[in-house]
């Protein structure tokens, strides 16, 4: 089930307050989610802590992000050219209301960013979504810092001169909350001094957990967030809901930006082998791209129990039988043997002959060809696609992949794990369940234009590893290379 609120007109500024504290940097190939929302305190200490989903910016936060961030920057020629930025002495905030003022057109025509913005703006923003007072939908907060009320309130009444509905407004413990309705923020206000977001139990431990915050940090009650989505839910599918939060971090290194996330759920979760990453680091050399998964059998069942738990009046048991029945797979118990105690899926750079896209499984193998020899005379029978499927094995290991060569190549193995890219995007993968890896160098040959994008250029790497912590708790970590 997905929140997707109905379209409602809104004006040009409301969102502009919140974008004074958000960055995006469209950089060729990929979107850099550089600052979203933050707080003398952060900004959690003065939002309500009923809040669902929570997210903050600090355009000068510590250890030195600020200069890393801006040297990442630079390697991307669109973000110098789109942004202006030319050293890591520039002023965030004057390079955002400059782009912001830029899209805006005649609304700010008249707004000054060092007479009406820069005396009054702090560093630091956030914003959080509360349960609608209409029952219908979360109502968004934004909360900005300020340095001075009198000329805040000078310069928020210049923004938003042009507005026909002016946003609420209101001042505390050195920022202003901003909202649609003056209700909702008189209330937040209220709130925030009894129970502030910042003494959130859930939102605490998240945030202790996660450590650093880095330029970007994202919280989220899931269960909290479905409730007040305004979807209309039975009793039976509001107890289905799993009770869970996760948080992340976005930091930056001179050479990298990297996304860090810690999940929590009362859902169990558990697994008996935890080494996506030496199956991903037997890969061959040449690969472009790669994704490993661990103990996959295990997390079929534990996925299948709790569809059966959670199946809100479905008839699994009958599904299966009269799939089982249609096509010929049981389920769940074929995906197992697909799956193994290890898969790994590889894309190798040489596509002379076509694309070369292999799966290694280390798994029964027997049974494991079993299943895959059905689901072709399945596709084969049902359909005019002729799938040229090749295949390697030994005694602990079944490969599939579009071209023998490959295949045998897969299976044989190699040294994926010793490449230097490799250990610059995935620097750690003991206990990870999950392991995703791209060559950004590796996949430009496989297409002219990407090899011809001069952003896309400054690339190197891109690494995804994912560990299950304890019982229902887990962490992950996205890292991007640049050149």
């Amino acid at each position: 089930m997905q929140w997707q609120p109905e379209p409602k007109k809104r004006g040009k500024l409301i969102p502009l307050v919140a974008v004074l504290a958000v960055l995006a940097v469209v950089a060729g190939g990929g979107v850099f989610a550089y600052a979203r929302l933050t707080g003398g305190g952060q900004p959690a200490a003065v939002l309500p802590g009923n809040s669902v989903a929570y997210a903050r910016v600090d355009l000068n936060p510590s250890a030195g992000q600020k200069v890393a961030a801006v040297r990442f920057l630079l390697k991307f020629p669109s973000a110098k050219e789109k942004i202006g930025l030319t050293s890591d002495q520039d002023d965030l905030r004057q390079k955002l209301f400059d782009l912001i003022k830029k899209d805006a057109g005649d609304d700010l025509a008249d707004v000054d960013f060092e007479k009406d913005v820069k005396p009054w703006l702090g560093d630091r923003a956030g914003v959080a979504a509360v349960p609608g007072t209409d029952g219908e939908k979360p109502d968004a907060i934004v909360a900005v810092e300020v340095k001075n009320e009198d000329e805040a309130t000078k310069g928020l009444d210049k923004l938003f001169a042009n507005e026909k509905d002016k946003p609420g407004r209101a001042f505390t413990d050195g920022y202003v909350l901003l909202s649609e309705k003056q209700s909702v923020v008189d209330a937040a206000v209220a709130s925030s001094k009894e129970s502030p977001l910042a003494e959130n139990v859930k939102f605490k431990a998240d945030m202790d957990a996660l450590g650093e915050q880095g330029f970007v940090s994202f919280w989220a009650d899931s269960k909290g967030l479905a409730l007040a989505s305004g979807e209309r839910l039975t009793d039976e599918q509001r107890a289905a809901l799993p009770n869970g939060s996760m948080a992340a971090a976005l930091r930056f290194d001179a050479q990298y930006v990297e996304l860090k996330g810690v999940a929590n759920s009362d859902t169990s979760i558990k697994v008996n082998k935890s080494n996506a990453g030496d199956q991903i680091a037997k890969l061959p050399d040449t690969t472009a791209g790669a994704f490993a998964l661990s103990d996959g059998a295990t997390l079929v069942d534990t996925v299948w129990k709790q569809l059966e738990k959670s199946g809100a009046g479905l008839n699994l048991p009958e599904l299966t039988k009269n799939f089982t029945s249609e096509y010929g797979l049981a389920l769940p118990d074929d995906l197992k043997p697909l799956l193994g105690e290890n898969l790994a899926i590889a894309i190798d750079k040489d596509s002379s002959n076509g694309p070369k896209i292999a799966a290694r499984i280390k798994t029964d193998p027997a049974k494991a060809e079993q299943v895959v020899d059905k689901v072709l005379n399945l596709v084969r029978t049902r359909t005019p696609a002729n799938i040229p499927l090749k295949k390697a094995k030994d005694a602990e290991n079944l490969v599939i992949s579009t071209d023998q060569e490959y295949a045998d190549q897969v299976l044989k193995g190699g040294n994926l794990g010793q490449s230097e890219n490799f250990k610059q995007a995935v620097p750690d993968t003991s206990g990870a369940v999950m392991v995703g890896y791209v060559d950004f160098e590796a996949i430009a040959s496989l297409s002219k234009r990407i090899n011809a994008d001069k952003d896309y250029a400054a690339l190197r790497s891109a690494g995804l590893t994912s560990r299950i912590t304890d019982d229902g708790k887990g962490e992950f970590t996205l890292r991007v290379v640049a050149k």
